[in-house]
């Protein structure tokens, strides 16, 4: 018989939702896109209604394989992430239902203007031995290697199954993501988001996953990080004290650190990145992505 397929499209204050929707047992597909539009930075999340018979559910977009993981209710979702340095244009989603049925939708990606600032270097982290060249080589040089070789590990089950919380109690940033900071003729990129945290503030596991790295770094600090599954990583930089060592298994919520101010840091915060298969993505909107889309839906 043949499928009708309904494409509707739904805007909501809450965000952007797009509807596919099948006269089958795999539907409707709903993609939260923020309300805003897509842009470098964002985050998509899709959601399927779980099958009522065994059957995978595959997709892809922007040529990256999607996997899917089981929700706290009856439905399966995925999380994407759309890198700060993605090419702007229009994109590809594909999703691949168990009865041989594809759904296809074009997603436009458009450009964040970033801010620019210089790099600072304060007096007493010159006293310390920073300088603007010395923390421009750590970071691209020593630091890029140790944490593409923890990010790359691919964990292929989710440890997780319900939206992401925030990793502190109260959250005011003071350094906004994906800030470019320039010296001389070399750039960096702000891959995450600075969070105003007086040193000793608890921080909190923000999903289920297991602890891949706890190390001081010279720039980064004291650096933990958490593996949720499905490539997604939380990032936790500058802290005072490590709560979990590495291996641990943790749950949301979890005390896992306590901020602080060590290695290339002004004053005592929280750097907090996300990362999704190695894009980095702003981890507020992040957050707030998957808590619209899997918070008691």
């Amino acid at each position: 018989m043949k499928i009708k397929i309904l494409i509707a499209v739904l805007l909501i204050a809450a965000g952007f939702f797009i509807y596919f929707q099948k006269e089958n047992l795999f539907s409707p597909a709903q993609v939260y896109i923020p309300s805003n539009g897509l842009k470098q930075g964002d985050t998509l999340l899709i959601k399927i209604a779980s099958p009522l018979s065994e059957g995978k559910i595959t997709g892809e977009f922007n040529s990256k394989k999607i996997d899917f993981f089981q929700t706290t209710g009856k439905t399966k979702a995925a999380i994407l992430g759309i890198d700060a340095k993605e090419k702007p244009g229009n994109y590809i989603l594909i999703i691949n239902y168990p009865d041989g049925k594809t759904i296809k939708k074009e997603i436009n990606i458009a450009k964040t203007d970033f801010a620019t600032t210089e790099l600072l270097v304060t007096k007493e982290l010159q006293k310390k031995g920073y300088t603007s060249q010395k923390i421009i080589s750590n970071i691209q040089g020593k630091e890029a290697l140790i944490l593409k070789k923890v990010l790359g590990v691919y964990s292929p089950e989710a440890y997780f199954n319900k939206a992401f919380i925030n990793p502190l109690k109260e959250i005011k940033p003071v350094g906004a993501f994906g800030t470019i900071r320039k010296t001389g003729s070399s750039t960096l990129q702000h891959l995450g988001v600075d969070l105003d945290a007086k040193t000793g503030t608890d921080v909190f596991a923000v999903n289920d996953g297991k602890v891949s790295l706890t190390q001081e770094l010279p720039d980064y600090g004291k650096t933990l990080i958490v593996d949720h599954g499905l490539g997604i990583y939380s990032l936790y930089l500058h802290l005072n004290e490590f709560k979990a060592s590495e291996g641990k298994l943790v749950k949301q919520g979890d005390i896992i650190g306590l901020s602080g101010n060590t290695g290339y840091s002004i004053a005592p915060h929280l750097h907090f990145s996300i990362k999704i298969n190695g894009a980095s993505v702003d981890p507020l909107v992040f957050i707030k992505t998957t808590q619209d889309g899997l918070t008691n839906r």
